[in-house]
């Protein structure tokens, strides 16, 4: 940590940079900032990377009703520090670093990272990668398509045709700004395309869940701070009408960060190994948890997916895709073998939900769940997922009654 820190110093004298952004997320998923002055990190006078810097928890809506949360201080995360590469004025110049919040048990950020060391005890790496789904709009009426209105009917049907769009769309050249931003502050993509008519997706390369929960809120905040410089408006809803969410999560287990994909059986009908299924029918399993933190997190509506997985595109909540023919490219390291979690918006706080679906199939492994039966349901009343998160044993010890409770306040809002 040291020698990071020490990297981190060299990097912003070297840079001129005036200005760094202390990133932290509330309970709900709204990323809220402090800021402070390089050389108050640097000198470390009143910001300490090892203790931290105050800040008033009165002020923050998801805090201000505990008496514990009235000091709370939020530590800087060294390896999350970036550049924020489009702020190119020499008093703007500025970069970011995400903290995790000392003093509260509604530290989700915190709360993922013992997520994550507990898989790593068991010798197994979670590794996530994500697809960032937004939509934005620069004229009111998001009329950026190519054919000079939102959605072309042929015979008064609506179409949508997915991965169309022209060079010179304003949509797309945000899309190509947003992208290459991301590419100078570190964050490697593997692809994006036009989602739709009015709907971009920008694929981060898989990593350690934690560190791509950062990496997504840097994306988050990127396109946020682009949209308001372009006078555009963004938005993190799902895409209406289909059975696609917003922000699906694509996982699966490793020895070491990329030594062997635990998840791969190339004697399994589908190359699914047995830990696999465990991990996803602890999920099926907790569905209903899921369900209600998800609710309680999130600023969006949330979709609803049949309890099931599949093998197809479609409306279920864990798919396994199937195009990868892992057998022939067994001497590849890849991402290849893996399960697709659907039931996330990019509207969410990443830190908790990231964290509940490992503690979900980590209980699935645990107890070695069998297959959940599909349970056909449109939705949840907002009392039925009280009810289940108030008799989630499991949940309660793994998160916190702290973090319990706030989510049965935010539903019971």
């Amino acid at each position: 940590m040291e020698e990071q820190i020490e990297k981190i110093k060299k990097e912003l004298k070297e840079k001129e940079i005036q200005n760094i952004y202390l990133n932290f997320v509330d309970f709900t998923g709204n990323i809220l900032t402090k800021m402070v002055g390089v050389q108050e990190l640097i000198n470390n006078t009143h910001v300490s990377w090892f203790d931290g810097i105050s800040i008033n928890g009165n002020l923050i809506q998801d805090f201000k009703d505990d008496k514990e949360n009235d000091w709370l201080v939020i530590l800087p995360d060294p390896f999350s520090f970036r550049i924020i590469p489009f702020l190119k004025d020499e008093n703007q110049r500025a970069a970011v670093i995400f903290c995790s919040i000392k003093n509260t048990s509604l530290d989700t950020r915190g709360l993922l990272k013992k997520a994550v060391s507990e898989f790593k005890e068991l010798k197994m790496t979670p590794m996530f990668g994500t697809e960032f789904i937004y939509s934005i709009d620069n004229s009111n009426n998001f009329s950026s398509s190519l054919y000079g209105s939102d959605i072309r009917k042929t015979d008064h049907v609506e179409y949508q045709n997915f991965y169309e769009t022209l060079a010179t769309n304003k949509k797309t050249i945000f899309q190509n700004n947003l992208v290459n931003e991301l590419l100078k502050a570190n964050i490697d993509i593997e692809y994006y395309l036009p989602y739709g008519e009015t709907h971009n997706r920008i694929d981060l390369v898989p990593d350690v869940a934690d560190v791509v929960a950062d990496k997504l809120w840097t994306a988050n905040w990127f396109a946020r701070n682009l949209a308001h410089q372009e006078n555009m408006e963004i938005s993190f809803k799902n895409i209406e009408k289909l059975n696609l969410s917003s922000c699906p999560i694509h996982m699966s287990l490793w020895k070491g960060k990329r030594e062997k994909n635990l998840f791969f059986d190339e004697e399994d009908k589908f190359e699914l190994s047995q830990l696999g299924k465990c991990f996803m029918n602890g999920i099926l399993y907790h569905e209903k948890s899921l369900k209600a933190l998800a609710t309680a997190t999130s600023n969006e509506p949330q979709k609803y997916y049949r309890t099931k997985i599949s093998v197809t595109r479609g409306n279920s909540l864990l798919q396994v895709p199937l195009y990868f023919n892992e057998k022939q490219k067994q001497d590849r390291i890849g991402w290849s073998k893996r399960c697709i979690y659907n039931g996330l918006n990019a509207s969410q706080n990443y830190y908790l939900m990231f964290a509940v679906i490992l503690y979900a199939g980590l209980y699935g492994i645990q107890n070695k769940i069998e297959p959940v039966k599909n349970i056909e349901v449109d939705a949840y009343t907002k009392k039925e997922l009280i009810d289940n998160l108030k008799g989630n044993e499991y949940f309660i010890e793994k998160l916190g009654t702290k973090i319990i409770n706030k989510a049965i306040k935010k539903l019971e809002e």
